[in-house]
């Protein structure tokens, strides 16, 4: 999946405890869309995570209103707690727009 839109909160660069990187940063994604054959305005915020080298490398000079496009897959936050329903971005690829 793809989404794209302005960053709002850069978390930035942690470690994992096996020394994996890892960057979080806020994204707000605003678009106009077609449902039932009426537009409608569409505006959500979502927690992205990305993690590993390759990617982080693609994060490290995200700053906050930087518009960004993020490819990668859906989770849950949270695998401790069942009834969890926040989802958080998992990117696998990260370009400035």
């Amino acid at each position: 999946m793809a989404l794209s839109g302005t960053i709002t909160e850069v978390q930035g660069l942690r470690y994992t405890p096996a020394g994996v990187p890892h960057f979080g940063f806020m994204l707000e994604h605003r678009s106009r869309q077609q449902e039932a054959g009426v537009p409608r305005e569409v505006l959500c915020r979502i927690r992205v995570e990305a993690r590993g080298a390759d990617v982080v490398a693609q994060c490290q000079s995200l700053a906050v209103s930087d518009r960004v496009r993020v490819e990668g897959f859906l989770s849950r936050s949270s695998y401790r707690d069942s009834a969890a329903t926040q989802l958080v971005l998992h990117a696998q690829h990260v370009e400035l727009r």
